[in-house]
This record gives structure tokens, sequence and C-alpha cells, in this order.
């Protein structure tokens, strides 16, 4: 068992065992502000985690959890960029939308997004987060099914504006469900996984539309397409409150002996689980932050594209093929991005700590991409450069990781995830307006504000970049001098410090993956 010299901490830990009469004071003992209260303790006292205990323990994880992120966010990318695939089967003349009505009804969601977004996550901090998102889940697919019904802009928007309210929680609740459950090393190829269901869930999106359009029905294609992808996500989200649990102490597939493995096998993360205490000066910190500020520019400028590609079924189509045809070819687009997600996540695997610079270099493709498109007049070298986009997603997936792996305390992480995805939000409100309709088909302005987004991309990551080398330098500066006694003692109330909901700035030993 690892040794706790220092003297503070040994007043601290009382011995507990399965029996333990102490057992419902040792969080308090602990001080432990955490969901997995008295389990958390215990894997603070179990020294060193078995390994094969352990690996049993992430096959489960991987086999119960990571499947229900990975189909529940495809589902949720595949929900909200319904609009894409329905405006070719005819969604914009049966709701009678002219000029930039189209951009508005894209933009709308995020607008519900950006106005759930903080609410959304404080009530992820304050009740069970896997029933929470299940929950959103089936609210967000029965809105969805509704979309069938509208026959105007008003209508159209409204559900629109809706289903962002509901999907608000997704992106943020599942970055926090990746650092409950996944060690900092496993967080990016966890994360990539996940992510990458975007692209295979755009792949399917396209087989599923093309396979709707070819329906005999006295309903619109464009409604068959909402009424059938609504009622298998709401199928989806009963599912994943039955399976998916909300922590580790509560995990009904885990044996007793299995959750504390989980939590041993997460203390290095310096993150704890989650706690539903509130505390506002976490909540400054994070807003004051300049590595979150960074994080959150970076978010932004990445959803500036990622909106501008609402319009990549129009675009395509105006290359001069026909509905069914655009939803072929929007297929090899989001295949690559699934590709190109599944190679970062492998790289920042196997280069722990060039997670920003990979993040950089998947922003090459997507630049060659936009000037091809705009210097192109052969349709299938602009579709070549359509698809070069595929790769920015993957500057999306390593802002994520660095979310879940590189911020600590509840409220600062909450906070910190609300920045995050606030400017998400007001990125993907302004990239669909930069595409002007009395631009049609070509979009100069939109492409060319994409191009600047990627550009930023590159210059804010290899900021956060220094940002990181820089404190992580400070950091191992202030340890110069200590006796290795000091040392270790910092370091066990460092793990210690990761269920007491002490932010990453607070904690000594905590270090900045670069």
């Amino acid at each position: 068992m690892a040794s706790l010299e220092d003297g503070k901490l040994d007043e601290k830990i009382v011995p507990v065992t399965e029996t333990s009469p102490e057992i419902t004071s040792e969080k308090a003992d602990f001080n432990i502000d955490d969901e997995a209260g008295i389990h958390a303790a215990r894997a603070l006292q179990s020294g060193t985690v078995d390994p094969i205990l352990s690996k049993k323990v992430l096959r489960k994880i991987d086999l119960y959890i990571l499947p229900f992120l990975c189909v529940t966010y495809g589902l949720q990318f595949l929900d909200k960029t319904s609009l894409g695939y329905s405006s070719v089967f005819g969604i914009i003349p049966d709701n009678n939308l002219v000029g930039q009505d189209y951009s508005w009804a894209s933009s709308i969601f995020y607008f519900g997004y950006l106005i759930a977004e903080y609410p959304g996550v404080a009530l992820l901090q304050r009740f069970p987060i896997a029933k929470f998102l299940g929950i959103n889940i089936i609210i967000w697919a029965s809105i969805l099914m509704l979309t069938a019904l509208c026959s105007s802009f008003a209508g159209l928007a409204t559900v629109r504006f809706l289903l962002g309210v509901f999907e608000a929680t997704i992106s943020p609740g599942f970055v926090a469900i990746t650092g409950i459950w996944w060690t900092r090393q496993e967080q990016a190829s966890r994360s990539a996984i996940w992510i990458s269901f975007l692209g295979f869930f755009g792949t399917i999106g396209g087989l599923v539309t093309f396979g709707i359009g070819h329906i005999e029905n006295s309903l619109s294609t464009w409604k068959l397409i909402y009424l059938i992808l609504g009622a298998f996500t709401i199928v989806w989200g009963i599912l994943f409150i039955l399976v998916v649990p909300d922590n580790p102490a509560t995990t009904k597939w885990l044996t007793e002996e299995e959750r504390i493995v989980a939590l041993q096998r997460v203390i290095e993360n310096k993150t704890g689980t989650k706690t539903r205490t509130f505390v506002l000066a976490q909540a400054l910190e994070a807003l004051l932050d300049p590595k979150i500020i960074l994080l959150a520019l970076i978010s932004f400028v990445n959803a500036v594209a990622s909106g501008g590609l609402s319009f990549g079924s129009i675009i395509i189509k105006g290359f001069g093929y026909t509905s069914l045809q655009t939803a072929l070819m929007n297929m090899p687009l989001s295949f690559l991005q699934a590709m190109f997600t599944l190679a970062g996540g492998y790289l920042q695997h196997r280069l722990p700590n060039a997670r920003l610079i990979v993040g950089s270099v998947a922003m090459i493709p997507p630049i060659i991409g936009t000037c091809l498109i705009n210097q192109l007049s052969d349709k299938w070298g602009r579709l070549i450069g359509v698809w070069l986009l595929a790769g920015y997603p993957t500057g999306f997936m390593v802002l994520l990781s660095l979310l879940a792996t590189n911020v600590a305390g509840s409220t600062k992480k909450s906070t910190a995830s609300a920045m995050v995805f606030v400017m998400y939000c007001v990125g993907q409100i302004v990239g669909p307006q930069c595409f002007k309709s009395s631009e049609a088909p070509g979009y100069h302005s939109g492409i060319v504000a994409m191009l600047v987004g990627f550009i930023l991309n590159i210059v804010f990551n290899l900021a956060l970049r220094v940002l990181y080398q820089l404190e992580n330098r400070k950091r191992d500066r202030a340890l110069e001098g200590k006796s290795e006694e000091e040392i270790e003692a910092l370091r066990e109330e460092s793990r210690v410090q990761g269920f007491e909901n002490v932010t990453d700035k607070e904690n000594v030993f905590f270090r900045y993956v670069l």
C-alpha cells in the first residue's frame, strides 16, 4: 500500500474494511466532497491497483459505457444535422423558406443551445449525470419527430430552438463521463472513438436518407427522415437510462471490489468524479484562467467551420449533382471525418504530450480544401476540396480531451465546459450567416470564413501549448530544494485532493497534458 508519511494525512485516515463500523464516517475524515464518497476513501487507501483486475474493469467500462457514448453522440449529430439532409428533399419549399430563412433555421438551433448551456451544465452538476442525459435524449428525440408537422419558418424555427435546448448538455456531459471513468492516458483514445461517430453517423445518415428517398409514401421524404430518426432515438434514450451508471460507486455491473478498482484507476487524474457543491471561487477562477479562455476561443473558431458545413449538402448540390447523388457524395466527407478523428486519437495515445500538435496538423487538409473549393472550377476538384474539410473535427476532439483532462474542481470544470460550449454555440451561429444566399452556389464569403477559422485554430492551439508548458515548468521549479520526504508527502496529498474538489491551480502536483 502507498505510504502516507505526512502527519496531516495520517491523522485523516481510518482503516476501512468491508464490514468496518467506521465506514459511514470515513468520507468526513477524508474531507471528500465527491459523489463516490466512501468508495473514494477506500480507493485512496487501497494502494497500487492490481493490473489484472484493472484490465478486467477497463474491459467492462469499455463494453458498457463506450458504445452508449458512441451511438448517442452519433445520433445527436445526425439529429441536429437532419436539416441539411432534408434541405435537398423539399423542406425548404414546403416551409416557404426564402432568402436567409434557411441560414436562420440552421443557426437558431444554437440559440437554444446557447441559452440552455450554462443552466444545463449546472443541472448536470446537481443531478445524477446519466439519468439526466437519458431524459434529455428522449425529449430531444420527441421534438425531432414534431419537425414533421412544420409548415412555416416560425414552426421550423421553434422546434430547432427547442432541439438545441435539449441537446446542449450532451457534449459537456460526455466530457464529464470520460473524466470519471478513464485515466488520463485512456481519455484521448476514448474521446476520439466517441467523437469519431460524428463521421460514422454522417456516413450512415447519407445511406439512411438515400434509402428513405426511395420510399414511396404519402408523406414527404423530409418528414419521414424526422419521424424515423426521432423514433429510433427515443428507444435509444430509454436504453441509455437503463444501462449507463451515474458513477463507479453505484454501478450494478461491477462488483464491490471492482467499484473500488474503477476509482483507484482514476486517482492519478486528480479530478475526482463529481461533486454537487457549487463553489463561487472556482467559477471565478475558470472565468479568469487564460488557458480556459484559449480553449473557448479554439471552440469558437472550430465551430465557425462546423456551422458552415450545415451548407455542405447545398454546396455539393451546387456543383451539379441531383438530390440523391448529393446524399451519396456527402458520405465520403463523413467517413473521412471519422478516419481523421480516429487517427488523431491514435497519435495522441502514442504521443501523449502532442495533443495540440496533432490538433494543429489536422487543420492542414481543411486549409487546402477551402483553397480548392474557392480556386477551382472543376466540380470533382471542388468536391475533393469539400472532402478535405474532414480534418477539422480532430481539432474539436483534442479540445474535448483537454477539457476532460486539464481542468480539476467540479465547479471550475462545469464553468469551463459552459464557457467552451457557449463559444461553440456562438461559432455555430456565426458560421451559417457567413453563407449568403446572394452568393449561391459558390458561397465565397462562407468558404473564406472557414479558412480563417482553420488558421486561427492552429494559432490558438500553439499559444495554449506554450501556456501549459510554462505552467508545468513553474510547478516543477517550485519543488526544487525540497527533500524526497516532502515531495512524497505532497504527492500523496495531491492524490487525495482529487476527491476533495480541489482545482488544478491549487493542486501542486497537477500537471497539464500538452
